[in-house]
């Protein structure tokens, strides 16, 4: 297989020419990206981009963040980013949120920002066919640059949500990490200056105090703004020129650049809390920040790295199927805050054999680091990604505009060149042969430095006597780079052909159009039904998914276990005389994928691929279908983990109670009781797992296939009529056995004393058993629903309360097994203001009901964002295959919903929605659940 891999490799690289020499050659900027920079220092990129066609994403980058602030100004970075969505030149107070959602823009989604320790970005994605909307969304971007008003009585409204925020984030994981975060940051001027910022700042200071930071950091020549999308360039040029000359710098001198040292010496430190849910090691090591990409030469040292990346979690991947003392496990170089570079590995360690984990994992990285890849290995990863850029530089297939805006951010923030796909491609031709196991060896040398790493050990308190003291931990590395280790050896066996025989063909029995949506319904021999539709938008791609009624619940009782099981066993054993390992080598360069998934209520696959490969995908089907196995070793570790897991999870009060609120909306009964050790050795039954996956997948009569691929029928006919039309086509038995709980649907409430965190979480749920006849119209009078309140609770809560930071509203309906509706209103505060904004909540959905004409305004907003989105949906394949299997499972099939989609948004009415509020949530008894925090232990943290 070894040798097979490397002909391709060598055909692929054949086409190579170049100067090899050049290695200093600049870099060539992607001819379609237009990038200048202003008189005043602000830089401009613009990339124009037809995919999704009608859409634009906006940036405005700049190189500012919480290092800048004094230290009476912690947190006034941040502060300062709220700021901009309270009031500006040309859109006072809300004015920007209303406007841009007036447009179609969803806030969080389309309309967001965040700020970091070096860096402000503020984000926006927005139709394009709107008259004057490109213009009008750069004036915003302009106003946020220099014009926003920071309104006194704004900045006091604002103290609340951020506060809030700063609650919601309080709890032993969040202390975790930010204990994690402080070892990178090693005691430099980051550590003093973490984004949240100082409670006491943000409740007290002065107005002023954000205006000077807003004066002082908010300079053109730290700025960039970027356009991708579906736009004409050359306007928006000009239209940039126009709107950000006025911009000024209030200082003529250089930023300062803040750098983090390397750490001097190896060191330990344990982080222990009572809620922590998992045993995790993670071993870092600072580093030099990596040359910005700019030369071949640059690019020749980050391919390095990219290679090197992928080997590590490939081998650590391989290797996590055979360690029964660690879970997973990860190892790789990156950047960190564009100042440093970092090497990091992590690995979570099953609680009863810390000790044994901790040696296995530090050997597999030692093998690594001493003896390097396997030409096998190479060679794999080699053609994968080659093939990669290759597919990418022939351009068959759209990129999005956000990809593109993701280049323009490593331009601006890490100095990375811009360069097209070909340029990419040609980079890769000219330099992957230098990429083998010396090489990689070689930079791995350079880069360990074992006296110069800090190992964080985190871990719930139940196994602090487990933990290795820092010594004892040091001593365990140390001599594993001592020890005699044989190098990392792989017995692979690869056959030739996927299938080892052709698959009789089967017939087409009729074919009938689908004109609604530009498809066609083909019924097999076999008793399945194909749905094809030609794509989009989305060149050279085929998608193959399907589905089947009847699922786990469609099992009996005693089956249901191994059925959980049943897929992912079925998965790692690999398929007819190939490992899993050796269809991963088969398949490298290959974009064929397909999975066969067991859900509750269906089975079915999912998997695509380019359209060259599509024989690959079709024969990969007919694969896993026909020749599916369950090795014995793999079952045997598949359980044994899963029982040390039940046996060794730190069970938290918070866990509990969820749980518990789990039973108490649905019932208790063998579909979600706890997988205790003795429920899965008495019922996880090796036996029963091809049995369960033969219920599933045994045969194709029922099941639908939908394809959805830039080509026609005709390309795939004889594949499909090949490889699914000569599936079996056995009658199967696919009616629900179970058909689901015992619905609460009367008033309760279930609070407890037992979060992990200073904060409450609140939960406010309508559930019942009755849908309208039309599901669809239910679910899309939900998704109505659930926009507009959450952005009158939002107004309320937070914007005029401040009591909260975010509200999150969810409305889901299933007619399988059994219908149920259930909605639910969530938020986290101050233990001391559930009450008040639970009123607070119903007040609003009172008002809602009895007075249509109060979120007029909002519905309007919502109905133009969910029309965007649907235009924005049918370009992707995903969306019609989803839509397509939906339709049929649901028994839904006016297949006008999509062309007449804004037809039916528009119909529906304030009055209707009101209705629809009054009787799902007011007219239902609501189950109020509030987790109020337990009493705090801390951290317990050792060095």
């Amino acid at each position: 297989m070894s040798g097979m891999l490397r002909v391709i490799i060598c055909i692929l690289l054949l086409g190579f020419s170049g100067n090899l020499f050049a290695e200093n050659e600049k870099l060539q900027q992607d001819r379609k990206l237009i990038k200048g920079t202003l008189a005043n220092g602000l830089t401009y990129y613009i990339y124009p981009n037809d995919y999704p066609k009608g859409e634009a994403v906006y940036r405005l980058f700049i190189k500012s963040g919480s290092v800048y602030e004094e230290d009476s100004q912690q947190g006034l970075a941040h502060f300062l980013e709220h700021m901009a969505f309270n009031g500006t030149t040309h859109f006072p107070g809300d004015g920007i949120i209303r406007f841009l959602e007036s447009k179609g823009a969803s806030f969080g989604k389309d309309l967001n920002a965040h700020t970091s320790f070096n860096e402000t970005v503020y984000k926006l994605q927005l139709p394009t066919g709107l008259a004057g909307i490109i213009d009008t969304t750069l004036t915003i971007l302009a106003d946020w640059a220099g014009g926003l008003l920071l309104d006194s009585m704004e900045v006091e409204r604002e103290r609340g949500v951020i506060l809030s925020e700063w609650l919601s984030k309080q709890g032993p994981q969040y202390n975790a990490q930010q204990a994690f975060l402080m070892e990178l940051l090693n005691d430099s001027r980051y550590s003093e200056r973490l984004v949240i910022g100082d409670t006491a700042v943000i409740k007290y200071c002065p107005r002023q105090a954000i205006r000077e930071y807003y004066r002082k950091w908010y300079r053109p020549d730290l700025m960039a703004v970027a356009v991708t999308g579906d736009v004409d360039a050359g306007q928006v040029e000009k239209m940039i020129r126009s709107k950000f000359a006025y911009l000024r710098s209030s200082s003529d001198s250089q930023a300062p650049v803040y750098s983090i040292p390397d750490y001097g010496k190896a060191m330990v430190k344990t982080v222990i809390h009572e809620s922590l849910d998992k045993v995790e090691l993670n071993m870092m090591q600072l580093l030099p920040a990596f040359p910005p990409v700019r030369n071949e030469k640059d690019y020749e040292a980050y391919l390095m790295r990219i290679f090197l990346n992928r080997l590590m979690k490939a081998r650590l991947d391989q290797l996590s199927f055979q360690q029964p003392s660690y879970t997973k496990a990860s190892v790789g170089l990156s950047e960190f805050l564009n100042v440093k570079g970092l090497l990091l590995a992590s690995v979570e360690l099953v609680p009863e054999k810390i000790d044994s984990g901790i040696l296995a994992f530090s050997r597999n990285l030692e093998r690594m680091y001493r003896y390097g890849f396997t030409s096998l290995e190479i060679d794999k990863e080699k053609i994968k990604y080659i093939n990669q850029i290759r597919r990418k530089a022939a351009g068959k297939s759209p990129v999005s505009s956000t990809s593109y805006m993701n280049e323009i951010y490593a331009d601006f923030y890490a100095g990375n060149a811009m360069v097209s796909a070909e340029e990419e491609y040609r980079l890769l031709q000219k330099y992957t042969g230098k990429v083998d196991s010396v090489a990689l060896v070689g930079l791995l040398k350079q880069t360990i430095k074992p006296e110069h790493t800090h190992y964080l050990i985190t871990a719930f308190d139940k196994v602090s006597g487990q933990l290795p003291s820092g010594k004892d931990l040091l001593q365990v590395f140390d001599q594993v780079r001592k020890s005699r280790l044989s190098p990392y050896h792989q017995q692979l066996d690869v056959p030739e052909t996927l299938l080892p025989q052709e698959p009789l063909t089967g017939n087409v029995i009729n074919r009938e159009p689908i004109p609604e949506i530009d498809g066609q319904r083909i019924h097999l021999s076999n008793g399945a039904q194909i749905i094809f539709k030609r794509s989009p938008s989305d060149k050279n791609k085929i998608s193959l998914t399907g589905f089947r009624k009847g699922g786990l619940y469609a099992l009996d009782s005693t089956d249901y276990v191994s059925g959980l099981y049943a897929g992912s066993i079925v998965s790692l054993s690999g398929a007819g005389d190939f490992s899993r390992e050796a269809l991963s080598y088969y398949l490298a360069g290959n974009t064929a994928s397909m999975r066969l998934l067991i859900d509750k209520t269906r089975s079915g696959i999912v998997g695509g691929c380019d359209f060259e490969d599509k024989e690959t995908l079709f024969q990969l089907l007919y694969l896993k279908w026909m020749y599916p196995c369950v090795h014995a070793a793999v079952f045997e570790q598949a359980r044994t983990e899963a029982i040390e897991k039940y046996l060794t999870a730190n069970r938290t009060e918070e866990e509990l109670y969820y749980r518990e609120l789990g039973w108490l909306l649905q019932g208790k009964d063998y579909t979600n009781r706890e997988l205790t050790d003795t429920i899965l050795r008495n019922e996880l039954i090796r036996e029963r797992l091809l049995p369960v996956f033969d219920n599933c997948f045994g045969s194709a009569s029922g099941y639908t296939f939908v394809i959805v691929g830039d080509c026609n029928f005709e390309d795939l006919e004889e594949l499909v009529l090949m490889y699914i039309g000569g599936l079996p086509g056995k009658q199967v038995q696919t009616s629900y056995r179970y058909t689901g709980g015992t619905i609460l649907k009367q008033q309760f409430v279930f609070e407890e004393a037992a979060g992990i965190s200073p904060k409450a979480k609140v939960s406010l749920i309508f559930q019942d058993d009755t849908l309208y006849p039309d599901f669809r119209i239910f679910s899309l009078e939900g998704d109505l629903m659930k926009a507009i309140v959450r952005t009158k609770l939002l107004k309320k809560l937070r914007e005029e309360l401040g009591m909260v930071y975010s509200v999150s509203v969810s409305a889901s309906a299933t007619l399988h097994p059994a219908p149920l509706s259930r909605k639910t209103i969530a938020f986290v505060t101050a233990p001391e203001q559930v009450e008040l904004l639970i009123r607070e909540t119903f007040g609003q959905l009172q008002e809602m009901a009895t007075n249509p004409a109060c979120f007029e305004a909002e519905l309007n907003d919502v109905k133009v964002n969910m029309i965007k989105e649907m235009k924005l949906e049918q370009q992707k394949n995903s969306f019609w295959s989803a839509f397509i299997r939906n339709s049929i499972f649901n028994n839904e099939t006016d297949w006008n919903f999509v062309s007449d989609y804004e037809n039916i948004i528009n119909r529906m009415d304030a009055k209707q929605l009101a209705a629809s509020i009054q009787r799902d949530f007011l007219d239902r008894n609501v189950i109020q659940s509030v987790l109020y925090p337990a009493e705090d232990k801390g951290l317990h943290t050792n060095k």
